[in-house]
């Protein structure tokens, strides 16, 4: 089956509906697409697409679209910021990040677009975490969402006083953040909050920073990555723990000198994919090594590495639905391509190559991949690929 019909991404080409050609305020219309994910049901496929024609920074809106009738609608108003949507498993909504104000965080809608709900607040920190995971995840039954937020360290108090006393190694943020600012030392933990009652629960304390979650098939527990080494701000080492969501005890399941980053449950639960590296302890900035897709048994054992046949840095993790595979994108020659990686034996098989980078993407249960491909030429766009055959998906 061949797909037609949306794109949200304006041409290079005739852009001003004259001849003058490409102009400098043209670059404020340019839009791209990114998360992109099909619904359970694969009828439809969310994305975002990044806007830039308003004064500040850009800012991004869900759409969905379709694929029966090849139409997309958008979620919200005009103006409406929304990113990162996540399907609930039963398919009837959508949880994202957005909103203004004090209603910013956490929101979910109907997948209809209709009743839109501000869950809970989100908040960060501009302490230097590399490598951080997806901020929340649904549970099995829809009903709860786990998520990531940040509340006030240790060392808060005495970095905000008069004198301030600074007693963190990382005492600067990241370098976005400017030389002149210091580290806000809060702390991300994990927190649940059913979505029928908006009853909030706080799931880990401490000092030390997790993210990265994802919900086990079993709804028992949830993955999370956290460096949990005695310096943390000296040394770079992030393990995999699984919290039991029943009474928030919390066991370790990596225990290396190496990296381990995103990690995700397997269909069946009985194992977790991730990101990982082998060397031993780094310094903090970096792990000075190229990530490559691992296995682990869910209790810890059989620590294994799946994408050793491409020696290239692996990102954007999934697992096949059926959990026989899992894919990754990989960086190769200034192009960004995506892979099949089998879990048992067998080969790579290479999904999407050629010119291009590929970046958010989605896979379906009959081997269908959505995702956004940038060319030299274009910005990242939606396509839809089955069988051999990609679409660019056009409005």
């Amino acid at each position: 089956m061949r797909f037609h019909s949306v794109l949200l991404l304006a041409s290079l080409c005739g852009i001003n509906g004259d001849a003058q050609g490409l102009r400098s305020q043209d670059l404020f219309r340019f839009r791209s697409v990114s998360d992109v994910q099909f619904s359970p049901d694969e009828r439809h496929i969310a994305y975002t697409v990044l806007m830039n024609e308003r004064p500040g920074r850009p800012y991004s809106q869900i759409w969905i679209m379709d694929v029966a009738t090849q139409k997309s609608v958008r979620l919200g108003g005009e103006k409406d910021k929304s990113s990162h949507p996540c399907w609930s498993p039963d398919g009837k909504m959508i949880a994202f990040v957005g909103g203004e104000d004090k209603q910013q965080g956490l929101h979910y809608i109907r997948a209809d677009g209709s009743g839109e709900t501000f869950l809970a607040e989100m908040s960060g920190t501009n302490s230097p975490l590399p490598g951080q995971g997806p901020d929340f995840t649904w549970s099995p039954d829809s009903r709860t969402i786990a998520y990531v937020s940040s509340s006030a360290g240790p060392e808060t108090q005495g970095a905000g006083g008069d004198p301030m006393v600074i007693t963190r190694y990382l005492y600067k943020p990241t370098a976005s953040e400017g030389l002149t600012h210091f580290n806000d030392n809060k702390r991300l933990h994990l927190y649940a909050i059913d979505i029928a009652t908006k009853q909030l629960r706080q799931l880990t304390t401490g000092s030390y920073d997790e993210h990265s979650v994802d919900w086990s098939p079993n709804g028992l527990e949830i993955v999370f990555a956290s460096n949990r080494e005695p310096n943390s701000d000296e040394f770079f080492n992030y393990d995999l723990f699984a919290l039991k969501v029943s009474d928030g005890r919390i066991r370790r399941i990596t225990t290396t000198e190496s990296a381990e980053y995103a990690p995700k449950w397997s269909p069946d639960g009985k194992s977790i994919a991730f990101l990982g590296t082998k060397r031993g302890l780094t310094d903090r900035e970096t792990t000075m090594e190229d990530t490559h897709a691992w296995l682990i048994d869910s209790d810890g054992s059989n620590r294994r590495e799946i994408g050793a046949s491409i020696d290239n840095r692996q990102h954007a993790l999934r697992w096949a639905p059926d959990g026989s595979a899992v894919y990754v994108s990989y960086q190769e020659r200034g192009n960004a391509h995506l892979a099949r990686l089998p879990v048992v034996s067998g080969q790579p098989e290479i999904v999407v190559a050629g010119v291009g980078s590929v970046g958010e993407y989605s896979i379906g249960k009959d081997g269908a991949v959505a995702y956004a491909l940038a060319t030299t030429t274009d910005l990242p766009e939606l396509y839809l690929k089955t069988g051999n055959t990609a679409a660019r998906q056009q409005r």
